[in-house]
């Protein structure tokens, strides 16, 4: 027999965590795509440049402003 609008509350809340469980899987995913696309510039960098100096002499807070905040992001900044 359905229980009906008495059990509202409980399959509401079972809704409402599995809600916050896939958007901290998508914060954790977009972290993770912050730090590949971040990977990405810096080899395209470093191969224009033909190294890594000047890339080293950016971090941690004088990167590009495209790039600055995915570099935050994917570093816990």
């Amino acid at each position: 027999m359905e229980e009906g609008p008495s059990t509202y509350a409980d399959r509401k809340a079972m809704f409402e965590a599995r809600k916050a469980a896939v958007e901290e899987e998508m914060k954790q995913l977009e972290k993770t795509l912050d730090m590949l696309k971040f990977k990405c510039w810096y080899y395209e960098k470093a191969m224009e440049d033909g190294n890594e100096d000047g890339i080293h002499a950016m971090l941690p807070d004088n990167l590009p402003p495209e790039i600055q905040p995915i570099y935050d992001n994917s570093h816990d900044r």
